[in-house]
């Protein structure tokens, strides 16, 4: 059981620091197939103006256009802070750090917390992979305001 909670662990690990620097940009997020099925339903907890509330996306690839769309001016670091592990449901909560730069000289433009859950599973090549994600963050105004969708 050991085991299995740390190669869950450093999935995730590697998830954070890969989804920093790949998850937004068009020739890097292929790097990203990895970590999400095919058929991931992404849903976000937050409004963006003429989208429905919560955002979802039901698919890998619509999920991932959406990232590369909204960091087009912007890139973020997520940090994660504190990492949850259900290995009974495959279950995973994560504390998030999530600061956002200008992509033209790379100011800080805010420094955040979020929350994330996600729903794994162990595909054919018995390797984790995020089936499910739920994105919730408490400034839901300063996050969204940055998104040029």
């Amino acid at each position: 059981m050991k085991k299995q909670y740390e190669e869950i662990k450093s999935f995730m690990e590697d998830y954070f620091k890969d989804y920093s620097s790949y998850a937004q940009d068009t020739e890097t997020m292929p790097k990203m197939d990895k970590y999400w099925t095919p058929d991931v339903i992404a849903t976000a907890y937050m409004k963006l103006k003429g989208r429905d509330y919560p955002l979802q996306y039901r698919n890998r690839k619509d999920w991932q256009q959406f990232l590369i769309e909204g960091h087009r001016k912007i890139w973020e670091n997520l940090i994660p802070r504190e990492i949850m592990i259900d290995l009974e449901t495959m279950k995973v909560t994560t504390l998030l750090q999530i600061v956002k730069f200008d992509r033209t000289n790379d100011k800080q433009l805010c420094d955040l917390d979020g929350i994330c859950f996600y729903r794994l599973i162990v595909n054919e090549d018995q390797e984790p992979q995020i089936r499910t994600l739920d994105f919730f963050t408490g400034d839901q105004a300063t996050f969204t305001q940055l998104y040029e969708i």
